[in-house]
């Protein structure tokens, strides 16, 4: 794991990025209280893939069947998560 001031990573971003791609955690500090990390993106991260689009269809259709279960509360949602 590495982390860095913005300063420094600015100064060594090429060197950061290296870091990422071999598998290294890299986190960016801005100022106190902001941290950031940089990760790698894949295709796969941004491209809807058939099987994606295959889920995303079947749960529009179950909406407009009715499908759904609508929790309102945080009690809502711990009675639920409770009967599963």
């Amino acid at each position: 794991m590495t982390a860095l001031s913005f300063t420094d990573f600015r100064k060594n971003m090429a060197s950061s990025f290296d870091r990422v791609d071999v598998g290294e955690h890299v986190f960016i500090n801005r100022g106190r209280k902001k941290v950031y990390a940089i990760i790698p993106i894949t295709d796969d991260d941004i491209t809807i893939t058939p099987a994606l689009a295959s889920k995303l269809e079947k749960a529009r259709r179950e909406y407009k069947e009715g499908k759904t279960v609508s929790l309102k509360s945080h009690e809502d949602i711990d009675k639920y998560f409770e009967s599963l």
